[in-house]
């Protein structure tokens, strides 16, 4: 039972461990990330609009 129990907290630790570096991780590129994705979406709704004007029949 105590074999269980050390178990669990050392995965809870380990748990814990890694969403602290995910999160420092994402911390440290969030700003590129939300740069990437307003590029994506400005192109996204470029060709659609571009789609729409040429298919106005």
């Amino acid at each position: 039972m105590a074999s269980r129990i050390l178990g669990f907290c050392f995965a809870a630790l380990l748990c814990v461990i890694m969403l602290t570096l995910a999160l420092e991780l994402l911390a440290a590129i969030w700003g590129w990330l939300l740069l990437i994705t307003g590029i994506v979406g400005a192109v996204w709704l470029g060709a659609l609009f571009y789609r729409r004007w040429r298919d106005r029949w």
